[in-house]
This record gives structure tokens, sequence and C-alpha cells, in this order.
């Protein structure tokens, strides 16, 4: 399957897109899209969402108990 995407601006109800001349005479399926416009995240924005891991153990005592509960 051979796919074409081209971006327009849609200014009237008349669409002439030269990139299609080599499918005339071909029948084919026409899929019309709007663009999503992606909004940009700021910096605070994403940093609102970090958080902090306090660890009450010493984080290899902790792997090693983790995993010989995966063992089990």
């Amino acid at each position: 399957m051979e796919a074409i995407k081209v971006v327009k601006l849609i200014d009237s109800a008349d669409l002439h897109i030269k990139e299609l001349e080599r499918f005339i005479g071909m029948e084919m399926e026409i899929i019309i899209l709007p663009l999503s416009r992606k909004k940009k995240a700021s910096v605070q924005s994403v940093m609102k969402m970090a958080g902090v891991i306090t660890l009450k153990k010493e984080p290899v005592t902790f792997q090693r108990q983790i995993r010989d509960e995966w063992e089990r």
C-alpha cells in the first residue's frame, strides 16, 4: 500500500492537490483529518509532577529483600 501525506490549509471547498496527479484514473480512498495542536509544556508544569522518594532502608538491603520475596 502506498500512502501520501499532504498538509494543506483549507481555504475553500475546492481542493487542488498536485501530489495526486499520478493517481488520476485510479480508485482511491481520501481521508481528511485536522492537525492536532499540541500544547507546549512548560518546565514549571512538568516539575509539578516531580516527587521525592525517601528511603528508610539502605538501597542494596532493600533490593535483596524484594528479590527474596520474588523467589518465594
